[in-house]
């Protein structure tokens, strides 16, 4: 599990018990520089803090009464340079390739514009997580949810129609 603290004095903001791809969403455009939109913030990384704590998960009750941080980290292990290198990595594999002139090999005609087809090994869980959660827009967890949603009220169905679904769930709901 992971736990995050981003900070840009005064204001301060904690997500704790994080999936590899649900911080995967959080630093895919950290890294790339862009502004990351957590809480009630947008938190350029030019002048925010970043820190990441790997350990196991923290119960809501260690949870309240802002006493959150202080359990991760003591339960917890600094990992920020690690992961935000492995992130860094992704997102420089995921970058589109320099125009050669040349096709882009088998299924290139068939990619979206702005994807590198192929560019992350299917070996690699974490940099096609941060890729996929590129793809899902500015709240891709609130996606994923209605995503999830979706696809269990309606087995059977492709997911890009489940997907479809749970976009318009959230353009009601909005």
């Amino acid at each position: 599990m992971y736990h995050l603290e981003l900070r840009d004095f005064p204001h301060s903001v904690w997500r704790y018990n994080l999936a590899e791809r649900e911080l995967g969403a959080i630093l895919a455009p950290w890294v790339r520089g862009q502004t990351v939109e957590l809480g009630e913030h947008k938190w350029n990384p030019e002048e925010a803090a970043l820190t990441i704590l790997e350990g196991p998960e923290i119960p809501l009750g260690q949870l309240t009464m802002g006493r959150g941080w202080r359990n991760a980290q003591r339960q917890g292990e600094d990992v920020t340079e690690r992961v935000l290198a492995a992130a860094r990595q992704a997102a420089a594999s995921a970058a589109p390739a320099p125009a050669t002139g040349l096709a882009a090999g088998p299924g290139a005609q068939g990619t979206p514009p702005g994807t590198n087809a192929g560019a992350v090994p299917a070996a690699d869980p974490f940099a096609l997580g941060v890729q996929m959660a590129a793809l899902l827009g500015p709240d891709p967890m609130r996606l994923l949810d209605a995503w999830r949603t979706a696809a269990a009220g309606t087995p059977g169905l492709a997911p890009s129609e489940t997907l479809a679904l749970a976009e318009r769930a959230i353009s009601s709901a909005d």
